[in-house]
């Protein structure tokens, strides 16, 4: 076998922004340097882990006086379509002031996190090839909406949190906002660590929907052909952004929360929060649809004529109903 240099060469291709992003992505952040001292007298930090072998990052909110031998309830956030873990700030400083570890939360390929990572080029190997060395090219593709790889990465930060010094790892929580609110019911339905959640103006697709094998329209036929017979990773930011797009309407299409509902334990709890004038959805056919279908203890909150996007005012009048209804569940 011919030996070749272990070195690795990677190319970043940057997607352009969704609509709501609040970070570039043609790379990753820059790390938060220090910890951040909260008006309260906590702290906010960033915190690392790993998520099938892609580094992620957060902002790690701690209560005042948190220390090793506390022993705190802890939320993972979930941020939005297109947004980053900054957009949250205002939630983990709730919960962090009612005594709560709270974690936000970059998705891969988003903030500081790192991208999702493709071989540039074939590399042919076989089954009796034990061991090879090669010399590949990587592609780092950054901006993709892909949820059911967002749910791995908020089910591995609870990981991280259920391993954290002060932490007790009986008491964790998750909150979402919009497609994040989505991925509580998901969460939630696969993953029992989690006892209790809230969903703020969460996309809850799946509502009135046969719950039935996945069968693709003609376009999404013919989407999924052209990924089959031309997958090679974009070259290009433009390939990149057309192929993010792509990739999240087939992605979004197959994304049923609704349909996991019955498998949220009767013990968990969930609040949904939503706008009084949500303009972007029907509240009806998601949050209220997702309450009714639940066992254990729920409610939902309305902020009075909120649109879908909240004001910072609206945003901390949600924030105080999650921290409540948080602080009371773990």
């Amino acid at each position: 076998m011919k030996k070749l240099p272990a070195a690795l060469l990677g190319l970043a291709l940057a997607a352009c922004a969704t609509p709501g992003a609040q970070a570039p992505q043609g790379a990753v952040q820059a790390p938060i340097a220090d910890t951040v001292t909260l008006p309260d007298g906590g702290t906010m930090k960033e915190a690392l882990w790993y998520s099938e072998q892609v580094r992620v990052s957060g902002r790690i909110f701690l209560p005042a006086g948190h220390g090793m031998s506390s022993n705190a309830p802890a939320v993972v956030l979930a941020p939005g379509e297109g947004a980053t873990a900054e957009t949250l700030d205002t939630y983990a400083a709730a919960l962090a002031s009612q005594g709560i570890v709270a974690l936000t939360v970059d998705y891969r390929g988003w903030g500081r996190s790192g991208g999702h990572i493709y071989l540039g080029e074939r590399v042919d190997t076989y089954d009796k090839m034990r061991f090879s060395e090669q010399t590949p090219e990587l592609v780092i593709r950054r901006g993709r909406i892909d949820p059911e790889h967002q749910v791995q990465d908020l089910r591995n930060a609870i990981t991280f949190l259920q391993g954290a010094a002060g932490v007790d790892r009986t008491r964790i929580g998750i909150l979402g906002i919009d497609l994040g609110g989505g991925h509580v019911i998901s969460v939630m339905s696969m993953d029992a660590r989690a006892k209790a959640g809230v969903a703020i103006t969460p996309l809850v697709f799946g509502q009135g929907e046969e719950e039935k094998s996945f069968l693709p329209d003609a376009a999404a036929q013919a989407a999924m052909i052209r990924l089959a017979r031309d997958g090679a990773p974009p070259r290009t930011a433009s390939e990149a952004r057309e192929r993010n797009e792509l990739e999240r309407r087939l992605a979004l299409s197959e994304y049923k929360p609704c349909w996991r509902l019955d498998a949220i334990p009767q013990t968990a709890a969930i609040r949904f929060i939503v706008a009084g004038a949500d303009d972007q959805i029907d509240n009806f056919t998601h949050a209220h649809a997702a309450a009714r279908e639940l066992k254990g203890p729920h409610d939902v909150q309305t902020v009075p004529g909120a649109l879908h996007k909240l004001t910072p005012a609206q945003t901390a009048e949600a924030a105080k109903l999650a921290a409540e209804w948080l602080k009371l569940r773990l």
